[in-house]
């Protein structure tokens, strides 16, 4: 029996040990995340569920030729610089190219896939560095959709099937590239024909339907949130008289986030035209009163209809205090350029 006990005391020790190094190794691993969990939502692979925490989001729009792989760090080091954290990532855009090596037969059959873009390498970079990932696809604006299923032109048809499973097909892969959140835009029909003030149930239930479609075919840990037109935030769109189909009240009933594009360019008052905070204090107010899921909007970071003896520096900081101001927290910035020179300079000397 004593013979026994020095060999049953190291194997004591040795477990010990071994215990021990688990727990300093789980340390390491848990310290090498805190950084993406206090920015982003984190994702398991092998549990699709967030571990993670959220925080309000500022980010910004990059079409698929401003980013690579490559330039991610750079790009990432702006964002920081000046307290960003996230990004809009073109993987479908308006002339229906699909910008990632996509695997759905119908956009190899039209000729849509660009591959340009090496999305799991960009995003992991991102988390790596905690920044929020969001993929943009452009829905039904799409002229190579259009050209196979909807006799041609720049629109294809919301209540089209061809169109809709396309879509849903495509979202639900890209829900797999390691995204934090689809972002669905030109959710909508065309601005014309058709006016305000016509019978346009019908559209809003069509578009209304293929946002929830495009819901459950996603896994639940992937947010989902739509772009739509400023003009919704009105009290009239509740009464479906718009001919472009987008009802406030029945998209959120699907989504997490709403993203209406606020641009004082986009409207047809000169009062707000030109006056950016005036029309973002408004349209935050209206939107407010009547959403229930967080609206997180785009505000304008290009110089279309800037006011003489404006600059675009002085333009972005009108809507920065216009959000601040309404203690609006979460904001994604549009430049189609992707081109952020002015709004860098806005955030660094904004003092309101």
């Amino acid at each position: 029996m004593n013979e026994l006990y020095p060999i049953r005391s190291m194997k004591k020790i040795i477990k010990l040990a071994t215990g021990i190094l688990l727990v300093l190794f789980a340390l390491w691993i848990g310290a090498g995340e805190i950084s993406q969990r206090t920015f982003v939502n984190i994702t398991s692979m092998k549990k699709p569920e967030t571990i993670g925490q959220e925080r309000h989001l500022k980010g910004i729009y990059l079409n698929s030729r401003s980013i690579s792989v490559e330039s991610t760090d750079r790009i990432i080091d702006d964002l920081k610089e000046h307290d960003f954290n996230a990004v809009v990532i073109n993987v479908k855009n308006v002339s229906g190219q699909v910008t990632y090596s996509s695997q759905v037969d119908l956009a190899r059959e039209i000729g849509a896939i660009t591959g340009r873009l090496d999305i799991e390498k960009i995003v992991q970079k991102l988390h790596s560095r905690g920044i929020y990932a969001i993929a943009r696809l452009t829905c039904f604006k799409d002229p190579k959709l259009a050209g196979y299923c909807c006799g041609g032109g720049a629109w294809a048809d919301p209540d089209n099937s061809t169109a809709i499973s396309y879509n849903v097909n495509l979202a639900r892969e890209v829900s797999k590239l390691g995204f934090d959140e689809i972002q669905l835009d030109y959710i909508r029909y065309s601005d014309g024909p058709g006016k305000i003030g016509g019978e346009y149930s019908y559209r809003s239930r069509v578009i209304s339907q293929f946002v929830k479609r495009v819901r459950s075919a996603i896994p639940a840990h992937v947010k989902l949130s739509v772009d739509v037109y400023g003009r919704t935030l009105w009290d009239w769109n509740s009464k479906n008289i718009d001919p472009i189909g987008q009802n406030l009240e029945y998209l959120q009933e699907h989504v997490d986030f709403t993203s209406p594009m606020i641009y004082p360019s986009h409207y047809q008052d000169p009062e707000l035209v030109y006056d950016p905070y005036k029309l973002v204090t408004l349209a935050l107010k209206v939107g407010n009163s009547r959403l229930d899921t967080t609206m997180r909007p785009f505000i304008q970071g290009f110089d279309r209809k800037v006011p003489k003896g404006m600059t675009l520096v002085q333009y972005i900081q009108e809507q920065l205090k216009a959000l601040q101001e309404s203690e609006h927290k979460g904001f994604l910035v549009w430049n189609p350029r992707s081109d952020y020179d002015s709004l860098w300079k806005a955030v660094e000397t904004f003092n309101p």
